[in-house]
Parts: structure tokens; C-alpha cells; sequence
């Protein structure tokens, strides 16, 4: 949910400073398929139809998907914001693994949210209330997006920082010199003398 207005924000700056969201397309992002892929298999993993058969298995694959799209962060570290991105990765990271593959959540915040401290689902969901044998529960989701605004939510500081490097990659790449334009007015301009 952060995600897409970090987009929608890098946007906005982007466009606002001057950049072309053509520009994007020069971003050369390593290991692409590798995110895509672990991001999808998460849409998948909490679909209905398999959150409530995973069972066990849950936790696993969502750890698993999601080092895998830690891996890919990591090998583009060099791009504006990604440092950002990728501390705010490594520190959901820390708190999903610190407490055995799912993300912890305040019952206060699922409150502020819902009315209720309770997550909506009884299947396999990526979150886990949190209680007195939580760990790091700093890290969690304890900040909410309300109701009435689109993709309400509850978030970590840990998105917060995705968040803040996404907007950041989004608005300082669109600012970047189209590649091919440079190149072709680098051959036609006439030679100093």
C-alpha cells in the first residue's frame, strides 16, 4: 500500500523538478526478474485460496520469497534511493525472522484500523499479533494508515523506509539524462577548437 503512493509521489516530484518519466525506462535494475518473481509469489501465497491450505509451510515461503527479494535489492545498491530501500527490507527482515516468519503487528494499531485487535483473517497471512514473547516489536507494524483513505493499512518504520528510498529512486531517476539523446548530441556537436 506505501508502495504505490511512493511511487505515485516520486512521480509527482519527478515531474514537478523537471524530470521525464521516460527516463525511467533507462534504469537498469539487476536481478529484475528476481524481485518480480518473489513480490508474485507473495500475491500468490496470500491469495485466499492458498493462505487457508498453506498451513505450516506459510512462514517458509514467505521468508524465502522475501530474501529473495532482499538478494535482488541488494544488487542494485548503486541506484538513487536503493540504500534506503534496502535498510527498510533488511530491518522487516529482522523483525519477520526474529519472530519465526511472520511480520508482528499492535493489536492498538489493527484497532485504530479496524475496530478491532484482531487481524481479519484466519488464514495464513503475513502478520501475527503481537504479545509479551514478541521480539522487536519496535520493528513492527505499529503505524496506521486510516480509513477513509485508499489501501488503509497498518506499517513499519521498515516500510517507511521503502517507502522514502521508492519516492526517491522514482523522482531522482526520472531527472537522469536520456542516454541516447546524450550519446547522439555528443557525435553531432561540432568539435571545440
Amino acid at each position: 500500500m506505501l508502495l504505490l503512493y511512493a511511487i505515485a509521489a516520486g512521480l509527482l516530484v519527478g515531474s514537478v523538478a523537471g524530470g521525464r518519466i521516460a527516463a525511467l525506462a533507462d534504469l537498469n535494475i539487476r536481478w529484475l526478474g528476481v524481485a518480480v518473481v518473489g513480490l508474485a509469489f507473495q500475491l500468490v501465497l496470500f491469495h485466499p485460496l492458498v493462505a487457508e491450505r498453506v498451513g505450516d509451510l506459510g512462514p517458509v515461503l514467505y521468508v524465502a520469497s522475501t530474501v529473495a527479494v532482499f538478494a535482488a535489492l541488494m544488487r542494485n545498491l548503486s541506484l538513487p534511493g536503493l540504500p534506503i530501500v534496502a535498510l527498510g527490507a533488511a530491518l522487516n527482515l529482522l523483525a519477520i525472522l526474529a519472530n519465526g516468519g511472520t511480520m508482528p503487528s499492535d493489536p492498538a494499531a489493527w484497532v485504530a484500523l479496524t475496530g478491532v485487535a484482531a487481524i481479519p483473517t484466519d488464514d495464513f497471512t503475513n502478520s501475527a499479533l503481537m504479545g509479551p514473547g514478541t521480539a522487536l516489536p519496535w520493528l513492527g507494524d505499529v503505524f496506521v494508515l486510516p480509513r477513509p483513505i485508499p489501501l488503509a493499512n497498518v506499517f513499519s518504520v521498515g516500510d517507511v523506509l521503502i517507502a522514502v528510498g521508492i519516492a526517491w529512486c522514482v523522482a531522482r531517476s526520472m531527472r537522469q539524462p536520456d542516454a541516447a539523446a546524450w550519446r547522439r548530441a555528443s557525435v553531432t556537436a561540432p568539435a571545440a577548437r
